[in-house]
């Protein structure tokens, strides 16, 4: 049975390094083998003599059992077997020598004896070296293991002691051999529960304490198995044990971690839920398989995977914060469920890019959806789906939602009031352009009755003339389009309709709104340039938005270059606006730059600001409002003052600038610019 525990003591030997034992006690092996072979030779040389030349003959053959036990101490079985062949062949031999000439019964039988001695002991030293090497085997097995084997005697004295122990407990193996093992190690186990177990079953399974060298306590998983000798008695136990401090101190922060986890889980102020996806997976490889290697095209050619996929995943843990989120009575409506299944169908576009993109290798992705809750409202909300670092198998996809519901509807507010300001700001536009309007109106509108009232006269004159009243009639034809035309052009900018994007022709756009503006430029005598390249790509915009952005440009740099006088007075004649459009990698910028007094005394950014103006009688809204129409569209809006000043005019004007994103398919390659439109001019 075990050793009872003792109070704690350690005796302290000194310290020593551990030598080298496995390489010294071989070279001491090897030194003793050839000691040994050597003394076996001489051996067998004198015994032969002793028996072929004394008057002892036959007496001492059977001393030859000494030499094969001699070389069976450190050789193997070969060579015993032929150090037993040896000495019967030297047996043999010294018989025929000496008795050759008188062989005589008793002779004989003593030949018999040492050559069946001889022979016995050969089979036994096979036999004893075969235990030995199986032992031997077993003894390196010891060492080499990484958990501590310790044998100790019935009185807690340690009989063996293997490295592991050496390296776990710190004690040498010269240092631990001899000690008592539980005070040497200050074991702390349960003591009734092991000599019980020991007295019953012979062995016992646990965890104790010990203290290392160091000091240190650890934490052992240790099996003890009693030792018995031929009667039945106790003579040790033979303990092997292993080192669970690092995996207890694992477990813990393990445990820890995962209780901070669960706290931050349960507390958050959002949706947070962990999922079960493992089964989607395996849709998703199905819909892989379907599409050639493509998940997207997979889904593509089978939506119905889609929401199968969706509805495979199933909720393992939610938060209060998604409860609330889903108007559930409690998490048990949700648990075991798919929130996937409350998706509406507008949100499966971002369901297949969750899906692609876990697929595709990504550990995050985040999308926005929409979905359903239990009450029947609807939610928006940004998702973000992550896979832990040892999430294989997506057994446990973390899924977090944000709810930007109502962050999309004041979005939404905040995008019709725009487009009521914008709408605000195209009248007040067009008001400035009454009398340019009227204009572009009333000269089409006299060509009308003027070839009316001629054609009447032709046709007075009898029907030879009728020519000449078809050739009236074109006139009236054409006149009236081109009234009509204009007053198209006023109700698509006065018109209040939500936005629209469409493929734009810059040129055509340019040219339309120069003509709208025609009539102030012609009244103020400023020049109007428009350099367009013949082969500029289109873009993508609501037309009404861009023209209104490009207007207000345009009526800025009129009002900025008539304010520098008139030069039928004053004999300038640098009074000109350059509207250019050209393309910049994948935008098309275009600019328009006047001949006005340039930005003065304040950073050409602040102009864009809301309710900043320079104008005396300026609400500071224009310049915003198109800011924020080309931001939308996806394209900037810049203001810089020219370099150099404008010639004769000592004036160096100002640029404002817009890009927008070139359409994907181009209408013409190429970089080549040209002059277009004309140049209008007082």
């Amino acid at each position: 049975m075990g050793p009872s525990p003792s109070p704690p003591h350690r005796p302290a030997p000194p310290h020593r390094p551990a030598p080298h034992r496995r390489s010294r006690s071989l070279a001491t092996l090897a030194g003793h083998g050839r000691t040994q072979c050597l003394a076996a030779a001489v051996l067998a040389l004198l015994i032969f003599s002793a028996d072929a030349f004394s008057p002892l003959q036959g007496a001492v053959a059977v001393l030859h059992t000494a030499v094969v036990l001699l070389v069976a101490i450190s050789h193997g079985r070969r060579a015993v077997m032929l150090t037993g062949l040896a000495c019967a062949a030297l047996t043999g031999g010294a018989f025929l020598a000496g008795h050759m000439d008188d062989l005589s019964e008793g002779a004989a039988m003593r030949l018999a004896v040492s050559l069946t001695a001889i022979l016995i002991t050969t089979l036994l030293s096979l036999s004893n070296r075969s235990a030995r090497t199986a032992m031997a085997e077993q003894a390196r097995i010891l060492e080499l293991t990484h958990d501590t084997v310790v044998i100790h005697d019935a009185d807690g004295i340690i009989r063996y002691w293997n490295d592991g122990a050496e390296h776990l407990y710190g004690w040498t193996r010269e240092e631990a051999l001899g000690q008592p093992c539980q005070q040497l190690l200050q074991t702390a186990y349960p003591a009734d529960e092991v000599r019980q177990a020991l007295a019953q079953a012979g062995h016992w399974s646990g965890e104790l304490t010990r203290v290392r060298r160091d000091g240190r306590r650890i934490v052992l998983a240790s099996r003890w198995l009693a030792r018995f000798n031929g009667q039945g008695g106790n003579i040790g136990i033979i303990e092997t044990s292993a080192d669970l401090t690092e995996q207890r101190r694992a477990d813990a922060e393990r445990q820890r971690s995962e209780g901070r986890y669960r706290a931050i889980f349960n507390a958050a102020g959002f949706a947070i839920w962990e999922s079960d996806w493992t089964d989607a997976f395996r849709v998703l490889e199905r819909a892989r398989d379907l599409g050639g290697g493509d998940l997207k095209a997979g889904l593509a050619l089978h939506p119905d995977l889609i929401r199968q996929a969706g509805q495979a995943t199933r909720i393992r843990a939610i938060n209060a914060a998604a409860v609330r989120l889903f108007e559930a009575e409690g998490a048990e409506q949700l648990l075991a469920g798919s929130i996937v299944a409350m998706y509406t169908p507008s949100s499966e576009a971002a369901l297949v890019q969750v899906f692609a993109a876990l697929s595709a290798g990504e550990r995050m992705v985040e999308a926005e959806g929409q979905f359903r809750t239990l009450s029947g409202g609807m939610v928006d909300v940004v998702l973000r789906v992550t896979v832990p670092p040892e999430d294989e198998d997506w057994s446990r996809i973390l899924v977090m939602a944000l709810d930007v519901t109502e962050r999309n509807q004041v979005q939404a507010k905040l995008a019709q009031l725009r487009t009521e300001l914008a709408h605000v700001s195209r009248m007040s536009t067009l008001g400035q352009l009454a009398a340019s309007i009227a204009h572009e109106v009333n000269q089409p509108l006299s060509a009308i009755i003027t070839y009316g009232k001629t054609g009447r006269r032709w046709l007075a004159r009898g029907p030879e003339h009728a020519h000449e009243v078809e050739d009236c009639l074109q006139h009236v034809v054409t006149n009236g389009t081109r009234a009509a035309d204009v007053i198209a052009r006023i109700r698509a900018l006065a018109r209040k309709a939500p936005p629209k994007t469409d493929t734009l022709v810059v040129e055509a756009l340019v040219a339309e709104t120069v003509a709208l503006v025609g009539r102030e430029v012609q009244a103020k005598a400023i020049a109007v340039r428009v350099l367009c390249p013949s082969d500029l790509p289109p873009v993508r915009g609501d037309k009404v938005q861009v023209q209104q952005v490009l207007m207000n440009l345009l009526m800025n740099a009129i009002q900025a270059t008539a304010a520098q006088g008139n030069p039928l007075v004053d004999g300038d004649t640098a009074r000109d606006i350059t509207i250019l459009a050209e393309r910049a990698d994948n935008l098309v910028r275009v600019s328009v730059r006047d001949s006005g007094g340039g930005i003065q005394d304040v950073e050409p950014a602040t102009l864009f600001e809301p309710f900043f103006t320079t104008k005396a009688d300026g609400m500071g809204m224009g310049l915003s409002i198109c800011r924020s129409i080309i931001e939308a569209h996806g394209g900037q809006i810049t203001a810089a003052n020219n370099d150099g000043a404008a010639p004769g005019s000592g004036r160096p004007g100002a640029t404002f600038a817009f890009t927008l994103p070139a359409a994907p398919e181009e209408r013409a390659a190429g970089d080549g610019v040209g002059e277009s439109g004309g140049m209008h001019a007082a």
